[in-house]
């Protein structure tokens, strides 16, 4: 398996193809960017008890193939110029108390939610949710940051996350990656959907098929690593696991297509 560490959209009906026993730990997401971003909506697909019921679901099914599975409670985002939506925190937390309440036997991960841009909207929700008590997970993941380009912002937010939940590991939704060598002292994972867009750039359109995924995943660590990202030796075992886990003669195709495009991922 070429993805040792997953995180699945319970918007994408893919998601499961990917949960393989070799895979060391998998993030299962509600699917934020698709609902509210691709598709608009104000709600999740049939309510928020529907989604989580979903969810709860699903990672009960995933859970005995790969044990290390979370599970991120459905959040609202406020950040998509789209479709703004004002009232994204107290949903949020209505979420938190439904998620815990109902399911407590899911190793759910709490979304922290707040306004763009805004530390302190961080800040005090994670007041609300510690006087609430349910900041009872292990887990973290802090939003909105998926949006924002503003490096200042994403460092100060991970510093201060960190500050006030010294004892939690924490996720930071889809940060650009300018800011992931700063925050690494302070978080323990983030994610990023980047890598779907390289294949557009050689077929035409986002990855969507394993093999598509595999040539959008090669391009993108590649480009991590020439513009300083990622070191040389993760670059090389990225390439190295793709290389055992697809074979060698798929792999080189697909290298080949890559330096045809004039990309030399080979330093």
């Amino acid at each position: 398996m070429w993805y040792p560490y997953l995180i699945l959209s319970m918007a994408d009906t893919t998601s499961p193809m990917y949960v393989k026993r070799d895979v060391h730990s998998i993030i299962i997401d509600a699917g934020v960017h698709k609902v509210f971003h691709e598709w608009g909506l104000k709600e999740y697909p049939g309510g928020y008890k529907t989604w989580i019921h979903k969810m709860a679901n699903f990672y009960n099914n995933v859970k005995h193939v790969v044990k290390n599975t979370w599970v991120v409670i459905p959040d609202y985002p406020s950040d998509y110029p789209n479709n703004p939506i004002s009232d994204n925190v107290e949903r949020t937390i209505r979420n938190i108390q439904y998620a815990l309440d109902s399911y407590p036997d899911v190793k759910w991960i709490i979304p922290l939610q707040g306004k763009p841009n805004s530390i302190q909207s961080i800040s005090n929700t994670i007041k609300k949710l510690s006087d609430l008590g349910l900041l009872k997970s292990d887990y973290i993941a802090v939003a909105p940051t998926c949006v924002s380009k503003s490096v200042d912002f994403l460092k100060r937010l991970a510093f201060t996350v960190r500050h006030l939940l010294r004892d939690k590991k924490i996720h930071m939704f889809g940060v650009t990656a300018r800011v992931w060598k700063d925050i690494s002292r302070h978080v323990d994972s983030t994610d990023t959907i980047t890598s779907n867009f390289y294949c557009l750039a050689y077929i035409g359109k986002r990855c969507s098929t394993p093999r598509e995924h595999v040539l959008g995943w090669i391009a993108f660590i590649y480009k991590m690593f020439r513009d300083g990202y990622i070191t040389k030796d993760v670059y090389e075992k990225a390439l190295q696991s793709v290389k055992i886990n697809i074979g060698i003669r798929e792999f080189e195709s697909i290298m080949h297509l890559l330096k045809t495009k004039n990309v030399d991922v080979s330093d």
